[in-house]
């Protein structure tokens, strides 16, 4: 877990949240494999659309640059402006990384009987009037859409820690350069209009590490569950309601990472 400056010194402002979310994922996670196993282990895999090969996958690659992020900004030191900057570029992933959110959007999905969805943020997509080139969703319509999605299944804490997981005036203010670092905190211009926002280094703080902790709360839900699938699992399911009840095979292989599902037998 990502920890706060001052942890040790007084309650970490957010233990209340860190609870909620654990209980809110660990129900997730559990209605949706009670649900539909197979579906449930295919939301397990963000981005999964088929037969694609490696290097592809937006949710893996976050993965990767939150372990990176994490080791490069321990070698920085505790006042250096380069290390805020990169906190701020870490945040930033950290809000908009949607391949990643894919996975509590397809468990939910799971949960309403709407698995085996390849393109679950799919409704969110506009189009340029002019071009017609796709537009995707920024963080702030994702989680938007994950709070209702929550709420409407009756997941109402979950629900919840998506309302707060990210502050949408700092998301804003970093993705369009809209912000001064100074030294009351991080100074939110809003220069086309709106008022003016200080955000102390305490509330930063507090603010990173909800959404680092989200993210890791997820990952290490999901990575639990994968290693559950060793050894192998065989059900009985099907992809869609117009399939037969078909002969499945869940699997995990330690050794060199493999995870998915087969309808014969696992990889060795």
């Amino acid at each position: 877990m990502v920890a706060a400056a001052a942890a040790g010194q007084q309650p970490d402002p957010n233990q209340a949240y860190y609870d909620k979310a654990k209980r809110a994922l660990e129900d997730l996670f559990e209605k949706a494999k009670a649900k539909n196993e197979l579906h449930f282990v295919m939301a397990l895999m963000p981005e999964f659309r088929g037969m694609q090969d490696g290097g592809w996958n937006t949710g893996e690659e976050a993965v990767q640059a939150f372990d990176q992020f994490t080791d490069h900004i321990k070698l920085l030191g505790q006042d250096s402006v380069v290390r805020i900057r990169i906190i701020l570029a870490f945040y930033l992933m950290l809000s908009e990384c949607s391949g990643f959110y894919e996975i509590p959007k397809k468990l939910m999905l799971t949960i309403e009987g709407k698995g085996n969805n390849i393109w679950p943020f799919q409704s969110l997509v506009k189009r340029h009037e002019k071009t017609g080139r796709a537009i995707d969703p920024n963080a702030n319509a994702i989680m938007k859409n994950m709070m209702g999605h929550a709420y409407d299944i009756q997941l109402f804490e979950l629900s919840d820690v998506f309302k707060e997981a990210f502050d949408p005036d700092l998301r804003n203010a970093i993705a369009h350069a809209d912000y001064i670092l100074a030294a009351d905190g991080v100074r939110i211009r809003k220069r086309n209009g709106g008022q003016p926002r200080v955000i102390s280094w305490a509330e930063f703080d507090t603010l990173f590490c909800k959404g680092a902790n989200l993210f890791s709360f997820i990952r290490q839900y999901v990575d639990q569950h994968i290693r559950s699938y060793d050894p192998p699992k065989k059900i009985k399911s099907r992809l869609n309601h117009n399939e037969p009840l078909t002969d499945y095979t869940l699997y995990y292989v330690p050794r060199t990472g493999a995870f998915g599902f087969t309808t014969g037998d696992p990889p060795p």
